[in-house]
């Protein structure tokens, strides 16, 4: 394709739309990459911290119906003192254990997955353990078996608090993490519009030089011409249009030379025969 002026317009138009469709672009991805960590980190973040509040919830509740069954048992019976409190714990103790398992699935770290794994672990002891100080409720061994139920409710409600606080911790990380991806995306789409409008600022400069600085000497040659100095230079910068014109005025100069050459000949001859 020839170098014309029509030519490098086109090129240089097209090279700044290039640039800022490539700026845009960038723009659009730094956008939708910070919305879909935001939600990720967020969904993630959110969703652990509930979830350990939650387990944290049953697990008092859980053991608020054992006390209150080894303290009533012997005033309601067995049986009714079981129905009023201990299917309700059983229920919590399993409300536990379901959501310390999904808790551990969605943990972004080893560390936190394995403080929910232990709640998990723990709670199957506490079964073990409450179940005993159920069974010997009204024996002799009562006091030793509350005692062994006391202790595994201890580590339970430890290891609770443990998840509860992994849980705030994954949801500050999330924000943080959000707060990053937005610096990044940020600085991103800064840096991007600014290599853009270098970029776009030198081509635009090189292009209206490539037009300008030619069509200024042509304008000069032109003036000096006018002003009757023909000895001035005509010289030529591209191979466009406007290298074309600069061929012209070379002729055109070389012309009104050979023509004033001409003028100032015929001029001597006159005067020399109007001498004689």
């Amino acid at each position: 394709m020839n170098a014309t002026i029509r030519n490098k317009l086109i090129w240089g138009f097209s090279g700044v739309l290039l640039l800022l469709g490539a700026v845009a672009g960038i723009g659009i991805y730094a956008v939708f990459s910070l919305r879909q960590s935001a939600q990720d980190a967020t969904r993630i973040g959110g969703r652990l911290n509930a979830t350990a509040l939650e387990i944290q919830v049953h697990n008092l509740e859980a053991e608020r119906r054992v006390k209150s069954y080894l303290r009533e048992v012997k005033q309601l019976g067995a049986d009714k003192a079981r129905e009023k409190y201990l299917d309700e714990a059983d229920f919590e103790l399993s409300a536990i254990e379901s959501l310390a398992l999904k808790a551990a699935k969605i943990a972004p770290t080893a560390e936190k997955r394995e403080k929910f794994q232990k709640i998990v672990n723990e709670t199957a002891t506490y079964k073990i353990a409450m179940a005993a100080a159920v069974t010997n409720a009204e024996n002799e061994e009562a006091a030793d078996t509350a005692k062994a139920y006391f202790s595994a409710a201890d580590r339970l409600h430890d290891y609770a608090e443990d998840g509860e606080a992994a849980g705030r911790e994954a949801s500050q990380t999330s924000q943080e993490d959000i707060d990053r991806t937005s610096k990044s995306s940020v600085s991103m789409a800064i840096g991007m519009s600014l290599v853009g409008m270098i970029l776009g600022i030198t081509m635009s400069y090189k292009l209206s030089r490539a037009i300008l600085l030619p069509v200024e000497h042509l304008k000069d040659v032109a003036e000096n011409v006018s002003l009757g100095n023909l000895e001035v230079a005509v010289r030529r910068y591209s191979d466009d249009e406007i290298g074309d014109l600069a061929d012209s005025f070379s002729r055109m100069v070389t012309a009104v030379k050979f023509f004033r050459m001409e003028a100032e000949t015929v001029q001597a001859e006159h005067d020399s025969a109007g001498g004689e």
